[in-house]
C-alpha cells in the first residue's frame, strides 16, 4: 500500500561555471617517475568523478609520446585505459616539448569557444627535446593555464621551474589531489561562477508519464527571481542548447517577472529523428544543458543543466503480453546486479536500490534460490510512490535470478516451459508441475569478459539448449571496464567467434558496483537499450506462439478440400494481424559481398518504407534509406508505398525479403 504520493517532482537542475572547463594531464614516464604512479592514477581517477562534467585528456611521454585517452572518448573506458600508462624501468629520455605540442594541437581541435583549458604537468624536470626555449610561444593559447607537479625532490622542482619560467611548481605530496584542487581554485581563470546566478530555475516533466525513448521532449519551465533580486527583467532569456539528440529552445521573457510571481512556460525539445534515429540510446544525452541571460546583465550569462529521468523514457517496454526474461552465466558474472539495473529503470528516486541479491565474489553462491520478482509486485510494494509510476500499468516484466551453471544445473528447457518454481532451492532442485506464471520467454547470458576465453565451451552448450527449444539468447558482456582495450578486443574477437548469439544481440553492460549508492544514467541508458530489445523479442516470440495457436486450431477443423484452397481475406478481418519477416541484407564489404539476416515483427498494415525503418533501426547500422531497395526473393523490387497485405497472402505467417543497395547507374 502507498503511504505517500508525490503530485509533481522536479528534475534534477544545476549550475556550473560559466566555461566549458577541459583537462590535459601529461606524465613524464621515465624511471625516475615510477614512483609516483600509484598517486598519479588515485588522482586522475578522482578528477574523472569531480570533473564529470569536463573532457579530459591524458597524454605520457618518455622517449615516445602517447595518446592515452582523448577528448571526446566514452567516460565508461576511462579506468581501462589508466592500465595503459606504463612508467618505464630503464628510459630516461622524457620528450616534454613534444608532449606538449601534441596537447596543444588537441586542444586546438576540440576545444569549443567558451572552453578553458587546464593542463597539468607531473615531471622530474627532464626535457630531453631541448624545447624548453619554444615553451613560452606554445603556452600563449588564450583561456589556458599550466600549472607542473615535479617529482624527485627539491632537485625535480628546481629543473622543472627552470623549463616552466613564471609557472607555479609545487613537488608531488601524498596530497596531490587536494593539491591540484587548491592551486586551481585559487590561481586559475574559471571564467566566472554561475553559482550566484539571481533566477531560480525548476523544470518537471510536462505530463508524468513515461513515454518512448524516440518522442520529442516536452518540459515545464518556471522562472522566478532568487529573493536576493526582486525582478527578472523583460528581454531576458534562457537558450536550451541543442545537442545531437534534440533541437534547442529559447524562452524569451516578454514582461518583468517580479518576486513571488513566477512565470511558467511549456517547452519542446524535438527528438532529431533524421540524424540518429539508428542509433538512439548511444547519443541519448545525460545532461540538457541551458543558458540564462539577463537583460540587466549582460555580460554575465549563467550556464546550467537538467538532468533527464530515466524513468520518463520506458515507453518502447510497453506491450499487450507478459513478458518474462531470466539470467544465466557462471558464478559471480552480474547476473543479480544486471536484474537490479533493470528494475532500477523503474525507480524514479536517485538512490539505488538492490532488489536481488547480489554476489560481490566469483567464487561463493549467494543467489541459493530461483528468485522470480514482476514489476508489479515491486509497485504495489513501494512505500514511497512516484506518480510517474502510474504509467507502468502497460508494462507487465518479470525478471528470474539463479545461481550460477554447476554441474548438476537443470535444462533450461524446464525453466522455459515455468517447470522451474520461485523459491526452488539449490539444495532440494526439483522439476515441477508447468506454471505459466514462471515461463521464461527470453534468456539472457550474463558474461564476464574476464571469464569468456576460459568458459566460451560450458557457455555454447547453454546456448544451444535456448536455440534448440526455439527461443533466442541473449548475451550481456561485464567487466569490461577490468581490462585494456587491447586485451578486451582480442577476447571479445576469439570468444564471440565460438558463441551462437547474433551480434545485433551483445551488450556490453558496465554494471553497478557495491560501491555506488545513487543512479547513474550513462549506466541506465545501457540497461535500457538491452532490456528495449530483449522485450522486443519476448514479443515477437509471443506473436509467433499465437500465430502457430490460430493455425493449429484451423487445421483441426477444416476439411482436406478447404486446406487446398488459397485464402484472400481483406487484412481487416483477419485475426492474423502480425507477420514474422526474415530479411536477408546483402552488402559490400572489402570487394567481398556480405549477406546478414534478421527477423522481425511487422503488420500486414506496415509499407514498405516503414519495413526498410524498421530493419535498419534492428541492425543498428548507418543505413541511407534512399540508397536501399526492398525486393522479393524472385529480384522484383517494392515500391515504399506498397503495404505488406499486398505481397502476402493473409494465411501466411511469414514472408521472405532482401534488402540490397540501388545499384548506380
Amino acid at each position: 500500500m502507498h503511504t505517500e504520493k508525490i503530485k509533481r517532482q522536479a528534475l534534477k537542475t544545476q549550475f556550473k561555471s560559466l566555461k566549458n572547463v577541459n583537462y590535459s594531464i601529461l606524465i613524464e614516464t621515465t624511471s625516475k617517475m615510477a614512483t609516483y604512479n600509484i598517486l598519479i592514477k588515485s588522482f586522475l581517477q578522482n578528477l574523472q568523478k569531480t570533473q564529470s562534467d569536463s573532457q579530459i585528456q591524458i597524454i605520457t611521454f618518455n622517449k615516445e609520446v602517447v595518446n592515452i585517452f582523448e577528448f571526446g572518448e566514452q567516460p565508461i573506458f576511462f579506468k581501462e585505459r589508466l592500465k595503459e600508462i606504463k612508467f618505464s624501468k630503464l628510459s630516461s629520455e622524457a620528450n616534454l616539448g613534444l608532449a606538449l605540442q601534441e596537447c596543444y594541437e588537441n586542444i586546438e581541435k576540440y576545444r569549443p569557444n567558451d572552453s578553458f583549458s587546464h593542463i597539468i604537468i607531473f615531471s622530474s624536470g627532464l626535457s630531453s627535446d631541448n624545447s624548453s626555449d619554444s615553451l613560452i610561444e606554445l603556452m600563449s593559447l588564450d583561456d589556458s593555464k599550466i600549472y607542473g607537479f615535479a617529482g624527485c625532490g627539491e632537485e625535480g622542482s628546481y629543473d622543472l621551474q627552470l623549463l616552466l619560467p613564471n609557472i607555479k611548481v609545487m613537488p608531488i605530496s601524498r596530497n596531490l589531489s587536494q593539491d591540484i584542487k587548491l592551486l586551481i581554485s585559487n590561481g586559475s581563470i574559471n571564467g566566472g561562477s554561475s553559482l550566484n546566478c539571481p533566477v531560480l530555475i525548476e523544470v518537471y516533466p510536462h505530463k508524468n508519464e513515461t513515454q518512448s525513448i524516440k518522442d520529442d521532449l516536452y518540459l515545464d519551465v518556471i522562472l522566478k527571481p532568487d529573493g536576493n533580486t526582486s525582478i527578472i527583467p523583460a528581454g531576458s532569456k534562457v537558450k536550451f542548447i541543442s545537442n545531437i539528440y534534440y533541437s534547442g529552445y529559447t524562452i524569451q521573457v516578454k514582461n518583468d517577472i517580479l518576486f513571488g510571481n513566477p512565470y511558467e512556460e511549456t517547452i519542446k525539445l524535438e527528438y532529431k529523428k533524421g540524424q540518429i534515429e539508428n542509433i538512439p540510446f548511444e547519443n541519448f544525452p545525460s545532461q540538457i544543458e541551458f543558458i540564462i541571460e539577463l537583460l540587466n546583465d549582460i555580460e554575465n550569462t549563467h550556464r546550467g543543466f537538467v538532468s533527464p529521468n530515466i524513468s520518463y523514457f520506458l515507453g518502447d517496454l510497453k506491450s499487450n503480453c507478459r513478458i518474462s526474461i531470466g539470467v544465466e552465466g557462471s558464478i559471480g558474472t552480474g547476473k543479480s546486479t544486471c536484474l537490479n539495473g533493470f528494475v532500477n529503470l523503474f525507480n524514479p528516486f536517485s538512490q539505488f536500490i538492490d532488489y536481488f541479491h547480489a554476489n560481490s565474489s566469483p567464487n561463493n553462491i549467494v543467489t541459493r534460490t530461483v528468485n522470480s520478482l514482476s514489476l508489479k509486485e515491486i509497485l504495489s510494494s513501494n512505500q514511497d510512490f512516484h506518480p510517474v509510476q502510474e504509467s507502468f500499468k502497460d508494462i507487465d516484466i518479470s525478471w528470474t535470478d539463479t545461481w550460477g551453471f554447476i554441474e548438476s544445473s537443470y535444462r533450461l528447457k524446464h525453466k522455459a516451459e515455468g517447470r522451474v518454481h520461485h523459491g526452488t532451492p539449490i539444495d532440494d532442485f526439483r522439476i515441477q508441475k508447468q506454471n505459466d506464471k514462471y515461463c521464461i520467454d527470453c534468456f539472457i547470458f550474463v558474461v564476464s569478459i574476464k571469464e569468456l576465453a576460459t568458459s566460451v565451451n560450458r557457455i555454447e552448450k547453454k546456448i544451444q539448449e535456448v536455440i534448440n527449444i526455439g527461443l533466442t539468447p541473449m548475451l550481456a558482456i561485464t567487466f569490461v571496464d577490468s581490462m585494456t582495450k587491447d586485451q578486451y578486443q582480442e577476447l571479445m574477437k576469439r570468444g564471440l567467434e565460438q558463441l551462437s548469439v547474433h551480434k545485433c544481440n551483445t551488450f556490453i553492460i558496465n554494471n553497478y558496483t557495491e560501491k555506488d549508492n545513487s543512479k547513474d544514467i550513462s549506466k541506465d541508458i545501457q540497461y535500457l537499450r538491452l532490456l528495449t530489445k530483449a522485450v522486443r523479442i519476448c514479443k515477437t516470440k509471443h506473436q509467433r506462439d499465437q500465430i502457430n495457436k490460430i493455425k493449429s486450431q484451423q487445421s483441426l477443423f477444416e476439411s482436406p478440400v478447404k486446406k487446398n484452397t488459397k485464402s484472400f481475406i481483406k487484412p481487416s478481418n483477419s485475426p492474423l494481424k502480425t507477420i514474422y519477416v526474415s530479411i536477408d541484407i546483402v552488402q559490400e564489404i572489402d570487394s567481398e559481398l556480405t549477406l546478414t539476416t534478421y527477423d522481425i515483427e511487422a503488420t500486414l498494415e506496415n509499407s514498405v518504407s516503414e519495413l526498410k525503418n524498421i530493419i535498419i533501426n534492428e541492425s543498428g547500422s548507418g543505413f541511407n534509406i534512399a540508397d536501399w531497395n526492398l525486393k522479393m526473393e524472385n529480384g522484383s523490387i517494392i515500391y515504399d508505398s506498397n503495404k505488406l497485405f499486398s505481397i502476402c497472402e493473409i494465411n501466411n505467417d511469414s514472408l521472405k525479403l532482401i534488402l540490397k543497395k540501388k545499384e548506380k547507374i
